[in-house]
C-alpha cells in the first residue's frame, strides 16, 4: 500500500527570497532567481560486447545560477555587480589596482561570496534555504533604453554566477 506525503501543497513560484551579503541593493529588488541544473555525466564501459552500458560517473555538473533583478535608480545594485566583477577582472588604471589591492588585503574579504535562496511556504514563511557555496558573477546583462514604450516598465538585469557547489536543507 502506497504512503501518502505528509504535505499535499504545491511550491508557489512567488515565494522566495535572495540574499547575499556582498549585494544588498540586489538583494531588495530581486524579481527572479533559478535553482540552477545539476548534472552528472557517464562512464561508457565495454564490458559487453554488443552495447555500451552506462555507468554513473563521479563528478556533478552544477549549472550558472542567474538572478534578475529591477534595476534601482541610482543605479547601485547594477553598480555593486559592476564593481565586485572590475575587482575580479583586470584594471585599466593604478587607481583600480589600489582598490582592488585594499579590498584583497580586508581580513573577511575575498573574491567570493556565499548566498542564500530561501523559499517559502505558500503561507511565505521560511521553509527550505539554498546555499550557494563560493560564488562569484560571471556576466551582467545590457541594459535597454528606449522611447518607444507607452507603458512605464521598469529595467531589469540579469546577473549570472558560477559557484562551487549548493546545498538543501530544511529551515527548522
Amino acid at each position: 500500500m502506497p504512503t501518502q506525503p505528509d504535505n499535499k501543497n504545491f511550491l508557489s513560484p512567488i515565494g522566495f527570497q535572495f540574499s547575499i551579503q556582498k549585494l544588498p541593493h540586489v538583494t531588495y529588488f530581486c524579481t527572479n532567481a533559478t535553482i540552477p541544473q545539476v548534472s552528472m555525466g557517464q562512464i561508457e564501459t565495454v564490458s559487453n560486447p554488443f552495447v555500451r552500458l552506462p555507468v554513473p560517473g563521479d563528478k556533478l555538473e552544477f549549472g550558472d545560477f542567474t538572478v534578475r533583478f529591477r534595476i534601482d535608480e541610482d543605479l547601485k545594485n547594477y553598480q555593486e555587480i559592476y564593481d565586485w566583477m572590475i575587482t575580479l577582472g583586470y584594471p585599466d588604471n593604478f587607481d583600480q589596482s589600489a582598490k582592488n589591492q585594499r579590498a584583497s588585503n580586508k581580513p573577511g574579504t575575498t573574491v567570493y561570496s556565499d548566498a542564500s535562496l530561501v523559499i517559502t511556504t505558500n503561507q511565505y514563511k521560511p521553509n527550505v534555504n539554498v546555499k550557494f557555496i563560493d560564488l562569484y558573477p560571471t556576466s551582467i546583462s545590457g541594459v535597454d533604453f528606449t522611447v518607444e514604450q507607452t507603458d512605464a516598465e521598469y529595467l531589469q538585469a540579469d546577473v549570472t554566477f558560477r559557484y562551487r557547489s549548493f546545498e538543501l536543507s530544511t529551515i527548522a
